[in-house]
């Protein structure tokens, strides 16, 4: 069937070209960072030339698999006369907490825009109130910035956030560019190549002999294993991220080019108003919600996915408020209100900016004409041409809004189910050792604690997990018109957390597929002829962020930051990695270039040195 889609804007890598201060490697846009000459300055005058430099101490906080890099702005930093002491965490969980207890002064820091916009790229850790602001960004003038892009068209708001990037990068330098990774996705040859994609949907996955969809499991790994909840909107990490995707369906689904689609997804179509304000979507009626049993089976739970779960997901996911520990609000900021249309005057005069009513475009791609929106799940008949649509209103015009609902923060969960678990629990005062929540990941370990009570939508259903893998199982009551919509229906998700180790269990066959491994062992998988690796531009930008919680000696000193961002050589960065990464500006590099580079020039890092010892 033909799908609607949405372009939204192109995946590309801002290619930036920087120089350093003196007494450091000087940044060029050739690979060799030669030495500078000994007695290289500035090259303006400096108004603070005879200021004497002092001793500058900063504590760099990374996490242990990002060593190399560390290692690389240590060196760098030290040749500039200041001192690092490394802090190394764990994992990913660990970096955050110290980040957001500002126990740091610079850290290398990344971020990830799984939904291809502007808005997610940044909001969510540059706003004063970002769900994501672990750096303690604190600036009036920047959100103005975040909030006013945001209600812009892509035409406008290109020249928005160019201005808001060079604000945090160059004029307050609250972070500098490190790069943008590249994902090399390797592979047994089991599988089809043309299946792996780079934002890879599971469904989409499948192996050249097609008999063995039924009865071989498809084998992955993933690095990150500290999972918390199953609750689309209390998980903010990579460990559940990937599997929640699966576990429950959305009203759209994302591309690999950042277009949304209804492919996999709730709708059968959807239709935008005039004034890119209103969104409509005309729901499925053969979508429902999936359980588990005591004894780790999945059944119908003969709960259809209707526009209810709709509504109360998305008011869900948008209010701060409505769970204990929220962790993906920051995304629907613009997203006003979410009701099922129940007025089909309302759909016979709404249009969109070509002249067709809502109507005419939602029908376009339903399995029969509409003949009725009817309120509630026991209405819904496609066949008989009952439907459900579901508008979401936006404060602003906001077409981003529809990359928005493929997260999985979007996710739609069963309503009913979902309240009756929570109801009683005092979310300000939520005690995580004593309260149960829904979707808290204990009840689906096994062993003593097993009481999976997860209610899924998805393509995936999550049976069980151990301190070595998740196994998941094909929703069998799932778009159900399309009874192969999830070629492989039986998928395990290894926990690796070293990737040298995920690679070599590839190499033996004990996994199909790598999510990451790592760039200086791509050509370890070039080379071996039973192995695939495909790369794509990643969607993982990495910064050196600068402590601005007050806790540090960076706090209060943007020459110091200035001073500490001029050393940064991309060409050391990516020496490290093998030469597997872009060069990138921002946060926003993964979907839209404004086209700023930076600025520094030779003999900067003493001149910011001297001025921030000159306010002393």
């Amino acid at each position: 069937m033909k799908k609607r889609r949405l372009a939204a804007v192109v995946l590309c890598a801002a290619m930036v070209a920087s120089m350093t201060g003196c007494n450091v490697k000087t940044k060029s846009d050739v690979t060799s960072t030669a030495a500078p000459a000994a007695d290289q300055g500035p090259t303006e005058a400096d108004p603070n030339a005879g200021v004497e430099i002092g001793e500058v101490n900063l504590k760099l906080l990374y996490q242990s698999s990002d060593e190399s890099v560390a290692n690389v702005i240590r060196d760098e930093l030290s040749k500039a006369g200041i001192n690092v002491e490394m802090s190394a965490a764990s994992d990913g969980a660990t970096f955050r907490e110290q980040e957001g207890n500002g126990n740091f002064d610079i850290a290398i820091s990344s971020w990830a825009n799984p939904v291809g916009t502007p808005d997610y790229g940044c909001r969510g850790i540059w706003e004063s109130i970002g769900d994501s602001n672990l750096t303690g960004i604190n600036d009036p003038k920047l959100d103005e910035l975040v909030n006013k892009a945001a209600g812009e068209t892509a035409d406008v708001y290109i020249n928005t956030y160019g201005e808001a990037e060079k604000y945090v990068v160059e004029e307050q330098t609250y972070m500098t560019p490190l790069y943008q990774n590249v994902n090399g996705r390797p592979f047994n040859k089991i599988l089809k190549e043309d299946s792996v994609e780079s934002n890879q949907r599971w469904e989409h996955f499948d192996y050249v002999d097609e008999s063995l969809r039924d009865s071989r499991p498809l084998v992955i790994t993933q690095t990150g294993s500290t999972i918390t909840t199953w609750d689309p909107i209390r998980a903010d990490d990579q460990s559940s991220g990937y599997s929640l995707d699966e576990m429950y369906v959305h009203l759209l689904t994302l591309q690999p080019d950042w277009s949304v689609t209804t492919d996999s997804s709730l709708s059968w179509s959807y239709a935008i108003s005039e004034d890119n304000k209103s969104y409509y979507f005309l729901l499925r009626d053969d979508c429902g919600f999936a359980r588990i049993d005591k004894d780790g089976q999945v059944y119908d739970s003969g709960v259809k996915v209707a526009g209810e779960d709709v509504v109360y997901s998305l008011n869900r996911a948008k209010d701060p408020n409505s769970t204990a520990m929220h962790k993906t609000y920051s995304m629907y900021t613009n997203l006003d209100t979410v009701e099922v249309v129940t007025d089909m005057a309302e759909l016979e005069s709404v249009k969109n900016v070509d002249g067709k009513t809502m109507k005419e475009v939602l029908e376009a791609d339903s399995i029969t004409p509409i003949s009725e929106v009817v309120a509630t799940r026991d209405e819904v008949d496609n066949d008989a041409g009952k439907y459900q649509v579901v508008r979401c209103n936006t404060k602003v015009p906001y077409p981003q809004i529809l990359n928005c609902l493929t997260f999985h923060g979007a996710g739609i969960v069963d309503s009913e189910y979902v309240e009756a678990m929570n109801q009683g629990v005092d979310f300000a005062a939520y005690d995580a050792t004593k309260d149960k929540l829904y979707g808290d990941s204990v009840a689906t370990v096994e062993g003593a604690t097993y009481d999976n009570h997860l209610s899924l939508s998805g393509n995936y259903v999550l049976t069980s997990m151990n301190d070595y893998q998740m196994n998941f199982v094909a929703n069998p009551c799932l778009r159900t018109r399309e009874p192969d919509c999830t070629k492989i229906k039986t998928l395990t998700n290894k926990f690796i957390a070293d990737q040298d180790t995920a690679l070599s269990a590839l190499r033996s066959g004990d996994v199909d597929y790598c999510y990451n491994i790592p760039t200086t062992k791509y050509d370890v998988v070039e080379q071996d002829e039973n192995l695939v690796l495909k790369k794509f531009p990643g969607i993982r930008v990495y910064m050196l962020a600068f402590n601005m919680h007050g806790t540090s000696v960076v706090s209060d000193s943007v020459n110091l930051r200035k001073a500490v961002a001029s050393v940064v050589n991309y060409n050391d960065i990516n020496a490290v990695q093998a030469g597997n990464t872009l060069e990138c500006y921002s946060p926003l590099g993964t979907c839209l270039n404004p086209g700023n580079k930076l600025s520094y020039q030779p003999g900067d890092t003493e001149k910011y040195l001297r001025a921030h010892f000159a306010e002393q």
